[in-house]
């Protein structure tokens, strides 16, 4: 590890967490396996449903197709494999307040930099560290370990691909996750300066919840925000009134219909997670067909199909499916926003990237509304997945909230 680039620890960590170097290796086996399965898994014959091309019933037969004969037959895992392993990551043991101990598995950039602000980064789902390989490949070969301006620290959580799966004896949600990577960076020798964290979709909900309970984050910025509209609000009639920006219109407008017609995975995640668990984490085909529907519907400017099947990959060589979807068993047991609300708590300087094609962005009427947001920009492009469209624009916004408000709170 001591060999690649970005890899030297900015602070001495206690030994007694088993902070150790990791390396991805899949065995030869799994490989073949997969590829066996991909080979001998039918896949539906045409029908009304399938054969609709614009996705609007799921996934395309047309399109599913295709992926799983490149996935069998084209995709090189040992080639990503590689290039995930060219950047450090590492797993740590952190015992939580249970004295329950996890291993977190994390990539990282470290700087050499004195001044360098520490940033935890933190995905979505469906997604992985897979979500911001483009980032990693900007920020390497933008700069050096010695004028890196920023400590990045990108974990999987508990129950995503390399981490610890969470315990079997009780429920384990975002909350536990943002306690978790609290401790993580404080273990990291982050305490004294503090640290910024970021995040989208579920990332953004564990953010706001790391924000609003540890007083070392300092600035959290995210690229979703689910707030509901101020209370009296018809939004139907204000749409009617013509009182948001005809782009605000547009996105409520695709919100709505999302809710409507496109929130099947929560429901069945949510309310037969041991069901889902086995009918979509058993098979290559419903994996790819799962969460390659995500991939490529959820999105404004299309991903790189060897980022969709490296992320799907992810999932299915580490087997987190089934632990990756607490999440949706919260929000169908107690209501959207046990899992939106952090919001409400976070005292510190919250930034804003509004990408046009997000699943749910709230008009800037909203936004004020709230008084937490203190830096707001807003993308004429980009998606659910704004690290993997627009990395460079996501990033800018990074910078450009750090830079302003970084110093200046706490």
């Amino acid at each position: 590890m001591a060999s690649i680039p970005f890899s030297k620890l900015p602070h001495p960590v206690d030994p007694s967490v088993n902070l150790s170097p990791y390396t991805i290796s899949v065995p030869d086996a799994e490989i073949d396996k997969l590829k066996l399965l991909l080979e001998l898994s039918p896949i539906a014959p045409p029908n009304r449903a399938n054969s609709r091309e614009d996705g609007s019933l799921g996934i395309p037969r047309k399109d599913l197709v295709e992926l799983a004969k490149y996935w069998q037959n084209g995709y090189d895992w040992r080639k990503w494999e590689s290039t995930l392993n060219s950047f450090p990551q590492y797993k740590i043991n952190i015992a939580d307040d249970d004295s329950k101990s996890y291993d977190i598995h994390f990539f990282a950039l470290f700087s050499e930099n004195p001044s360098a602000v520490p940033l935890l980064m933190l995905h979505g789902w469906p997604a992985s560290i897979v979500e911001f390989l483009p980032l990693l490949f900007k920020l390497r070969s933008q700069y050096d370990p010695a004028s890196l301006p920023f400590h990045i620290i990108m974990p999987h959580y508990v129950g995503y691909a390399f981490s610890d799966p969470p315990p079997i004896d009780r429920d384990f949600t975002h909350t536990d996750n943002a306690r978790l990577l609290s401790k993580l960076m404080h273990t990291l020798g982050f305490s004294k300066s503090g640290y910024v964290v970021q995040g989208g979709d579920l990332g953004s909900a564990t953010a706001l919840v790391v924000a609003s309970d540890d007083p070392a984050c300092k600035l959290v910025h995210v690229n979703l925000l689910n707030i509901p509209p101020p209370p009296g609000v018809d939004v139907e009639a204000d749409i009617k009134a013509g009182k948001y920006t005809p782009e605000e219109t547009q996105s409520l407008m695709n919100t709505m219909e999302f809710v409507k017609n496109k929130l099947t995975f929560v429901k069945l995640n949510g309310t037969q997670p041991s069901t889902a668990g086995f009918v979509i984490g058993s098979s290559p085909i419903g994996l790819l067909a799962w969460l390659g529907e995500k991939m490529t519907t959820w999105v404004d400017d299309a991903i790189e199909t060897d980022l969709v099947l490296t992320n799907v990959s992810m999932y299915w060589f580490s087997g987190c499916y089934p632990t990756s979807i607490y999440h949706h068993q919260l929000i169908c047991q107690d209501g959207s926003e046990s899992l939106t609300y952090g919001w409400k708590g976070v005292d510190v300087p919250l930034g804003y990237s509004w990408f046009r094609k997000e699943l749910m962005n709230p008009p800037k009427a909203w936004i004020d509304h709230t008084g937490k947001v203190s830096w707001y920009r807003t993308h004429d492009k980009g998606g659910h997945f704004a690290a993997l469209e627009t990395p460079e624009a996501l990033w800018q916004d990074i910078q450009d909230f750090v830079g302003e408000f970084w110093g200046k709170s706490g």
